[in-house]
């Protein structure tokens, strides 16, 4: 993609995003003065993937200006945050130069959901060094709950679950048996751990002594729930894996075998499982073999019905040849020259 295509694309979308990011501002989060709930930081994560890193980066980065200009905060205050927009964009573009330009499997959906966490976590890190190296305008402990948890949580969680949702109708996340399995968990994942978050904090709201404790023990819950989510996330890859991964490999030794190919002991280690995996994999190599024992034998049985044909071919063809009457008439003449030299 040429240059000048990167960055109209990455401008265009960055007033889109620019937009949002004002209208979504009348929803700040608890004792946040500037952070509100905007799911549409999940735009510049799914352009730096889908168009180009920098075109991600131009989305957080212009679109975080023109937001901050159009809601008064002015267009440069908070340049430390426009770059870490910015990078929200760019750092999982990158994920496109690791092979995961088409979302397939169970490997390259977790490594788009840990590189959307990880670029939120190291966007909100760099701007929080930003502005503890020049701006000034954090005071520590209170913004660790008014800037950095409010920042991290709600774009963690937002692109967490809203970028594999916006990759589908941009055919990057494409339906297999493995993106389907690990999309269901993770959704059902998402739900579950934010679920027990809001029953656990709304449980013990009226026992809240304070303003101060009731937002501390939202942004608690809302950490944990990220750092469950998290962690679960990684434990249902390995789930998954285990169930995909075999299904794979016995797709491939299928497709061998249609190819003529019947050595299927790469199958050893799902062979040795004792679900009902390993027992259809037990039952294709059995087939293979047999297969390939009918096919070993057909071929012989051809060697040797082509060596009995031969010999029977060749007396008919001479047969064929005597008979005609050229040759009948060779015969003749051929008699007669006897006799005449006789």
């Amino acid at each position: 993609m040429d240059a000048r295509r990167i960055i109209l694309t990455g401008c265009g979308w960055g007033a889109v995003f620019g937009i949002l990011n004002c209208a979504s501002n009348v929803f700040l989060l608890p004792s946040a003065p500037f952070i509100s709930l905007r799911p549409q930081i999940a735009l510049p994560m799914v352009v730096g993937i889908t168009v180009h890193p920098v075109a991600g980066f131009l989305v957080g980065f212009v679109g975080n200006i023109i937001g901050d200009g159009l809601s008064g905060f002015g267009l440069w205050k908070f340049w430390n945050w426009h770059l870490a927009n910015g990078l929200m964009g760019f750092l999982p573009g990158l994920v496109r130069y690791g092979g995961s330009n088409r979302i397939s499997t169970v490997r390259d959906f977790g490594v788009l959901e840990m590189s959307v966490v990880l670029a939120s976590g190291a966007s909100v890190a760099f701007a929080v060094l930003l502005d503890v190296l020049f701006l000034e305008f954090m005071r520590f402990p209170s913004s660790f709950h008014s800037w950095i948890l409010p920042a991290f949580l709600t774009d963690a969680v937002n692109g967490f679950v809203l970028v594999p949702v916006l990759l589908l109708p941009a055919g990057r996340l494409l339906i297999t048996l493995e993106t389907r399995t690990i999309l269901l968990i993770t959704a059902l994942l998402v739900v579950a751990v934010l679920s027990t978050a809001g029953a656990i904090t709304w449980s013990v709201w009226d026992d809240l002594s304070s303003p101060a404790a009731t937002i501390e023990n939202f942004y608690i819950a809302g950490i944990v729930s990220v750092i469950l989510l998290v962690l679960g996330f990684i434990a249902a890859l390995g789930f998954v894996r285990k169930i995909t991964d075999p299904i794979g490999e016995l797709t491939r030794a299928a497709e061998a075998v249609e190819n003529g190919d019947y050595d299927l002991g790469h199958l050893g280690h799902v062979s040795a499982r004792q679900d009902e995996l390993g027992r259809l994999s037990r039952v294709l190599q059995g087939m293979a073999g047999q297969v390939r024992k009918r096919e070993e034998a057909l071929r012989s049985q051809v060697q040797e019905l082509r060596i009995r044909i031969d010999p029977q071919r060749r007396e008919r063809e001479v047969a064929a040849i005597v008979e005609t009457d050229y040759f009948q008439q060779l015969k003749k003449k051929a008699k007669e020259l006897r006799q005449g030299m006789s």
